[in-house]
């Protein structure tokens, strides 16, 4: 019977102890704690929840923007896609932005996308031109100036072959 001396000091340590309170305040005092903290969980709860469910949803469209993804567009209709879907798209437009386009960079030779209109800085035009066309070297136009050394080209071998 070993247990039996531990039995009795348990016994005699609960008996000798005091009662025990579930809050410190009492009365009026715990009434309006428990109203405080009864609005907290019914309106700040709420709204941290669907600010942080948005957040979530919005974070690989931020990847995708920060590593000049060039699908970053597709990636932002599936995150919205992910908020109607109660959130079962949002692992691809996670997996999708950490991704690197592969075919994207077969064909145009950089993974990175080229940059937004939107970019600070981006409306300075060089001041490098080419005298005779207009035609501005930087990302906007490098359209229009391949287009014009085209035209350069097309019209040099024109000007050399005379009809016979």
């Amino acid at each position: 019977m070993k247990l039996r001396p531990y039995l009795l000091a348990a016994i005699g340590l609960l008996a000798s102890s005091e009662p025990a309170f579930a809050s410190a305040l009492s009365g009026k005092a715990l009434e309006t704690a428990a109203n405080a903290i009864s609005w907290v969980v019914l309106f700040f709860v709420p709204v941290a929840g669907v600010y942080l469910f948005w957040m979530l949803h919005i974070w690989p469209e931020k990847i995708a923007h920060r590593k000049r993804h060039p699908q970053k567009e597709a990636i932002h209709s599936l995150c919205l896609l992910s908020l109607f879907f109660g959130g079962l798209l949002w692992p691809l437009a996670w997996l999708w932005a950490h991704t690197k386009p592969v075919f994207y960079r077969a064909a145009y030779g950089t993974d990175k996308a080229p940059e937004d209109d939107d970019a600070p800085g981006h409306d300075k035009v060089p001041s490098t031109q080419v005298a005779e066309h207009g035609v501005y070297y930087g990302p906007r136009n490098i359209v229009t100036l391949r287009a014009s050394t085209t035209m350069d080209i097309a019209s040099g071998m024109l000007a050399g072959k005379e009809r016979i």
